[in-house]
């Protein structure tokens, strides 16, 4: 029994890992200089306006910031198994 669960957390924390090694946590922007705005409606060359695009980054940082809890999230869990594996 105790291997089963020993393995199962490893299994957690491997997943775990392989999430935070492809999603990573949001890191901060260390960029310096002065940026010219553009206003919400100004089209992109990638055909979205500026507040369209605005929207797609905003939905993806927050899909990088989910998936990287639950990676670490399936670490502390998979831990928490093998922990609970040496004192069975």
């Amino acid at each position: 029994m105790t291997q089963i669960v020993n393995s199962f957390g490893l299994v957690l924390g491997i997943i775990g890992a392989g999430i935070l090694f492809k999603w990573g946590f949001p890191q901060p922007s260390f960029e310096e200089g002065v940026d010219i705005g553009l206003e919400d409606g100004t089209v992109l060359e990638n055909g979205l306006t500026v507040d369209e695009n605005n929207q797609k980054v905003r939905k993806e940082k927050q899909q990088y910031i989910n998936i990287s809890k639950l990676g670490l999230a399936l670490i502390i869990i998979g831990f928490a198994f093998q922990l609970l594996a040496v004192w069975l």
